[in-house]
């Protein structure tokens, strides 16, 4: 455990102690004690349920406020303070665990319940579980349950080990020479012979399996021949009972093992350090390496190691497995690779998704893998030297410049290249995906757009799937990543209601300002004209105006119908956006030349435009559409006062 973690816990010990002994201070003598009801009290089938087995000293007694605080939030126990802080006022032993050597990972992270229950338990130590199956439910039980199996752990771990701290190396009770002493007599003739006559007497976890060993006399896995063979001799030779070797460092080795190479690129091959990467008498790993492949690699290299927090990691490296790409020795290749670019790459991926697609990227068609991954690790996905985009703009400068564009496609502004391309090769042009035919890679993100495309309720370019004939791909300088203004754009489709819109007069102002979408769903709509609403919804939106009379008064037909009946709706050659003059657009609805016409004009007959000057065209208060304000003679229906010489 780290030093400064064991700090914090027992700052945080002293910091806490002060409320525990006041919590468990008697009453001052001639003061009344306040009667007030136990935990115990409300909660007797937890109490009576607490004191079945093994009990921990403050259940048996009741004495739950010794832990707990007495009050809190409802349906919440509150300890008094977190562990270990809790525990330790009572456990003191443990206060020493910093100046230790080893300390169980439980203990030093401060975690007792790990392996405590901590009211009661069935087992002794309050333990979750009988003996070593507690070390089981983190420690894998393989090990231990090999073939043959070290006496110890009949009577369990604690034979040999501490379970909590102790001043030797892997928990042991003491130093593993003297421990292993303890049951073996390593001055006795027995021990002796099993052994060539070899004063051996220590270094016993050298050649045997301190667990279990499917090997007889409890060896490790991988024996080195002339220890298999009892031929200690082709090695050793004692003198004065001193056990000496016959020649010095790696010349011993080499004598046996020609094979390899004498002019090794690996440092400890060329210094003849053996012992840097293998052990000498057996092992638990094949070639007898003295520690697993990663950790013997590890000891000089730092790729891979657990607390460099890369992001990506290559599998073999965090697996350990480093000999995959390696040879221990000496390789074909570089870094003593055990065979060059790309064929290694190509022995775990499969070439056909790479270099053989029908349209390879460069870099994989030519086998240029580390011109985007690193080897082992990186701190970006994927094992990229540099992010996506940094990568993809080294080579495609010019698709650089679009980063700069008002408008942005999610991806490409995230720097995401790879969500619609494929970074090594594929079938479809542009490295794309997915094709763009039909929508298919657009629709793939914007699903909901895809229920809304049909013949009948799209717009032409949508329908079709042909997304890039409006949108660009990566940017563009408007809104919603259309390639031009978007009157422009649709223009250029729609050249015959251009030619209508130069020839009018007068414009609708969303027409002028050239924003088709104003009034229009640029994907469809079930609308006539794919328009946004339906008449006369739609003109509302910007002309609520109109409509103010028709809730409470009347409303003109045409216009409660369709703005377009009297309106145009891109322009028109007169005034308001009519389609003709006042005079004409009225009389195409309204029979001016009859009798009761002129009769409900007061004999009248009205000028050729003047409808609009006493009439609202699109409601009024009361059913003649009259404007609710009306000149004093023409109020009571008196229109000779002006208008002497109109009457008919």
């Amino acid at each position: 455990m780290k030093r400064t973690a064991m700090k914090w816990w027992l700052g945080a010990l002293l910091l806490g102690l002060p409320a525990l002994v006041a919590s468990c201070a008697p009453t001052s003598p001639g003061k009344s004690q306040e009667v007030r009801r136990t935990c115990a009290g409300c909660h007797a089938d937890k109490a009576a349920a607490y004191q079945q087995g093994k009990v921990h000293g403050p259940v048996k007694e009741k004495n739950c406020e010794a832990c707990h605080l007495p009050h809190g939030l409802v349906g919440t126990a509150l300890t008094r303070q977190p562990q270990p802080v809790l525990c330790l006022p009572c456990h003191a032993a443990f206060k020493d665990a910093a100046s230790k050597k080893a300390v169980h990972e439980p203990v030093g992270s401060g975690q007792c319940s790990t392996c405590h229950q901590p009211h009661n338990s069935e087992f002794p130590g309050l333990l979750m579980a009988k003996g070593e199956e507690a070390c089981f439910a983190c420690h894998d039980r393989a090990p231990f349950t090999r073939k043959s199996v070290h006496a110890p752990l009949t009577d369990g771990c604690k034979s040999c080990h501490d379970p909590h701290m102790t001043d030797y190396p892997g928990l042991l009770s003491q130093e593993k020479d003297l421990l292993c002493a303890s049951c073996h007599e390593v001055d006795g003739k027995g021990f002796r012979a099993a052994h060539q006559e070899y004063p051996v007497t220590g270094n016993c976890v050298d050649c045997h399996a301190h667990h279990s060993s499917n090997q007889t006399a409890l060896l490790k896995e991988t024996v080195h021949g002339p220890v298999a063979s009892g031929s200690c001799n082709d090695c050793h030779q004692v003198k004065e009972k001193t056990i000496t070797t016959r020649l010095q460092g790696g010349e011993l080795c080499l004598d046996c093992h020609s094979e390899v190479p004498g002019a090794s690129r690996h440092m400890p091959v060329k210094d003849g350090d053996c012992r840097a990467c293998h052990a000498v008498h057996a092992s638990d790993y094949a070639g007898m390496l003295a520690q697993a492949p990663a950790q013997v690699c590890l000891g000089c290299h730092d790729y891979g190691a657990p607390d460099k927090g890369m992001r990506s990691v290559h599998a073999p490296v965090a697996k350990g497995e480093c000999l995959t790409c390696h040879k221990g020795h000496q390789g074909a290749g570089k870094a003593l690779l055990t065979e060059e670019t790309p064929g290694l790459c190509y022995s775990c991926h499969d070439r056909k998704s790479y270099s053989d697609t029908r349209r390879a990227h460069p870099p994989a068609k030519q086998g240029r893998c580390f011109d985007c991954h690193a080897t082992h690790d990186s701190a970006k996905s994927k094992l990229l030297t540099q992010s996506e985009s940094t990568l993809c703009f080294s080579c495609h400068r010019e698709t650089r410049g679009e980063t700069g564009l008002f408008s942005l496609h999610r991806p490409f502004g995230r720097g995401e290249c790879t969500a619609c391309h494929t970074p090594h090769g594929g079938e479809g042009r542009g490295l794309l995906t997915k094709s763009v035919a039909k929508g298919e890679l657009c629709l793939s993100c914007h699903k909901g757009l895809a229920a809304n495309q049909t013949d009948k309720t799209s717009h032409q370019p949508f329908a079709d799937g042909d997304c890039l004939t409006c949108h660009a791909p990566h940017g563009a300088n408007f809104s919603k990543l259309v390639k031009e203004k978007p009157g422009t754009l649709c223009l250029s489709c729609h050249p015959d209601s251009e030619a209508e819109v130069r020839g009018y007069k007068v414009q609708h102002q969303p027409v002028a300002r050239m924003e088709c979408n104003a009034c229009h769903s640029s994907h469809g709509s079930p609308h006539s004209g794919f328009l946004t609403k339906g008449q006369p919804a739609l003109c509302l939106g910007c002309h609520a105006e109109t409509a103010k009379y028709w809730k409470e008064g009347a409303m003109h037909p045409p216009a409660a119908e369709d703005c377009t009946t009297c309106h145009g709706a891109h322009g028109s050659d007169f005034a308001s956006l009519t389609r003709e003059g006042i005079g004409p657009l009225c009389a195409g609805c309204h029979e001016i030349e009859t009798s009761e016409f002129v009769a409900a004009h007061q004999g009248i007959k009205p000028g050729p435009a003047s409808c609009v000057t006493c009439h609202d065209p699109h409601g009024g208060p009361k059913k003649n559409l009259l404007y609710p304000v009306s000149h004093g003679p023409f109020a009571p229906g008196t229109c000779t006062p002006c208008h002497e010489g109109r009457a008919q």
